[in-house]
């Protein structure tokens, strides 16, 4: 590194061009040459990594920091954000919006400055209705959320995730239910295949939800599909099966009108 006597050396490697390789081990797999599938863990890849030898491993936006660390230091870096969340991250904004692109900005900033005052509202010119965030497993979020500050923890307490921060932007035309089943659909292509909850539950998930919008809005239904939704969560091997069901089950809760469903008491109230 410039004025010291540290050096490395950078490869860049090509991956196996599967969503699912964005997840730690199946990204190893990749890069050994193998089919990208996901290991059972653990062993962490900490301890067994890449090639059997102790692996760190890091996304790009973490590593894209470092520079400003160690040109500014890490008080600098640190004094952005709130909460626990600390430093900026870029916001990748995206769908039906007038000015879509990537906005680095401080924790803390709201949906609702995101879409209008970087993004410039919809595209469409219509309302913005739900937007999705954290990317394609991410949860959708009504207009009643767009003021809680974007960070980790403020987003778990309302069953949110933050995620890389891609946002997706959709006026009152799209039909959430919809968007669901596309969400079932993405999974079960980009399933790795190894876990059954993945693998079948991605499958099964796209036929319960099609039965919905086709008019059988019973209680079996919708039991089965949250049912579902729950073993995909808690039986899946990685993210890929374990957060499909949030982008479900925030559509389902927040748009039920999409479900063919009354409204919930939450949004009576409202």
């Amino acid at each position: 590194m410039l004025g010291t006597s540290h050096a490395f050396d950078l490869y860049v490697a090509k991956g196996a061009g599967s969503y699912v390789c964005g997840e730690e081990t199946a990204l190893l797999e990749s890069l050994e040459g193998k089919r990208g599938i996901v290991r059972a863990k653990p062993p962490m890849p900490a301890l067994t990594g890449l090639y059997g030898k102790p692996t760190v491993i890091n996304n790009v936006i973490t590593l894209a920091t470092v520079p400003v660390i160690f040109a500014k230091g890490a008080a600098f870096y640190r004094d952005f954000g709130m909460g626990r969340s600390h430093g900026t991250l870029p916001f990748q904004i995206a769908g039906n919006v007038k000015q879509g692109g990537l906005a680095e900005l401080a924790f803390g900033v709201t949906l609702r400055e995101l879409v209008y005052e970087y993004g410039g509202g919809t595209a469409s010119g219509r309302p913005a209705r739900a937007v999705q965030v954290g990317g394609p497993l991410g949860t959708y979020l009504p207009e009643s959320q767009w003021d809680i500050p974007l960070d980790y923890e403020a987003y778990a307490k309302v069953g949110a995730v933050v995620g890389h921060g891609g946002l997706v932007i959709h006026d009152d035309t799209s039909n959430l239910a919809e968007l669901a089943q596309y969400a079932m659909h993405f999974c079960a292509i980009e399933s790795c295949g190894k876990c059954t909850p993945c693998r079948i539950g991605s499958t099964r998930g796209e036929e319960v939800i099609a039965k919905i919008r086709e008019g059988d809005t019973s209680v079996r239904q919708i039991t089965l599909l949250r049912e579902l939704c729950d073993t995909m969560v808690a039986g899946s091997l990685c993210a890929m099966g374990g957060m499909t069901p949030f982008p479900v089950i925030s559509a389902l809760d927040h748009f039920p009108k999409d479900f063919g469903l009354p409204r919930t008491p939450a949004q009576k109230a409202a």
